[in-house]
């Protein structure tokens, strides 16, 4: 009986926000100040070991800047690929001895294809005259006593999908107009596969750099353990919840994965200015409008909450190991 009411009052400093007879609105006051007197706790002892304290957040924002600059180049390289995709073409020969006029009436059909944006027509006489004008053998063509040339009709999918190009392609060949169906589009399968690796190389790299993350908040939350560790067991004799130890811990992890994230964003957008000047130039020199941007509101909300989870995980995984340590049952 002496034991059991030297127990209870001690196990009730730590569980009496949580006591039975409160109601629920009291009890999510009671866990919420708990938490934000944790939060603030924890911090402050990041704050008393600066060195130590920089050192890791350092190491986790190195860990989360490189996928993070990794994934805003590959953001940026897709805008341009998607681009060239809705600007695909198919060209469309004519039979040579279809006259202009069926040409016309055949392009002006196609226009109305709900598959296809549009359809140019580009006759016999304009294409002699590009090829005239562009090929150098002028005095070759000008020679000839015909046109070689068959008519062409320029047209844009709308899908730009394999599945949905094949499709359009066998209908076009089946037209009683039609002479060949030529769509060009190996050079643009191959940057898409290029894409492809390059992001699964990215995604990779990132998975081994997120494990390192775990580890590193991990690590530090253990010597942070094993620092304070005379103090534990005495919380524990004095009937602290294992919730209770955990907390500090944990908020210790938020704010290592926290800060480090909010690091890897300035280490980030620094690597994409670097690159951001010779980028935009390359891409001017080639007439193209699109130019080097930031880390996107998505890329970073998906850094910062993926940083923080790796922080809570790394952190419970070891305290929950340390807790079983000294107390097995």
């Amino acid at each position: 009986m002496a034991q059991r009411r030297h127990t209870a009052p001690r196990q009730s400093l730590f569980r009496q926000p949580f006591a039975q007879g409160r109601s629920l609105k009291e009890r999510l006051q009671a866990y919420g100040s708990l938490q934000v007197y944790s939060l603030k706790a924890s911090f402050s002892r990041i704050w008393e070991t600066p060195i130590a304290s920089s050192l890791t957040i350092l190491v986790v924002a190195i860990a989360l800047a490189l996928p993070a600059s990794f994934s805003a180049l590959i953001d940026n390289a897709r805008q341009p690929l998607e681009a060239l995709d809705t600007t695909s073409q198919i060209s469309l020969f004519l039979k040579p001895e279809l006259s202009n006029e069926a040409a016309r009436k055949l392009t002006e059909r196609l226009k109305k294809n709900p598959r296809l944006f549009g359809a140019t027509l580009l006759s016999k006489e304009e294409g002699l005259k590009e090829l005239t004008a562009f090929s150098g053998f002028q005095d070759a063509l000008a020679a000839l006593t015909s046109n070689p040339l068959p008519a062409v009709i320029i047209l844009r999918p709308v899908a730009t999908d394999a599945a949905s190009v094949t499709l359009l392609l066998n209908e076009l060949r089946t037209l009683p107009e039609s002479d060949r169906v030529q769509f060009d589009d190996e050079w643009l399968k191959k940057l898409r596969a290029l894409l492809a690796i390059t992001e699964r190389c990215v995604m990779a790299f990132s998975l081994l750099l997120g494990f390192g993350v775990l580890f590193i908040v991990g690590n530090t939350i253990r010597l942070e353990l094993q620092n304070r560790r005379e103090e534990i067991v005495v919380s524990k004799i004095l009937g602290a919840t294992n919730g209770f130890i955990r907390r500090p811990f944990i908020h210790s992890g938020f704010w290592y994965a926290f800060l480090g994230a909010l690091l890897a964003l300035i280490v980030a957008d620094f690597l994409i200015l670097g690159v951001k000047g010779p980028a935009d130039e390359l891409a001017a020199l080639y007439g193209s409008p699109y130019r080097l941007s930031f880390l996107s509101l998505t890329s970073t909300f998906v850094l910062l909450s993926s940083a923080i989870l790796l922080g809570i995980v790394g952190a419970w995984i070891v305290v929950a190991r340390f807790l079983r340590e000294i107390d097995p049952a």
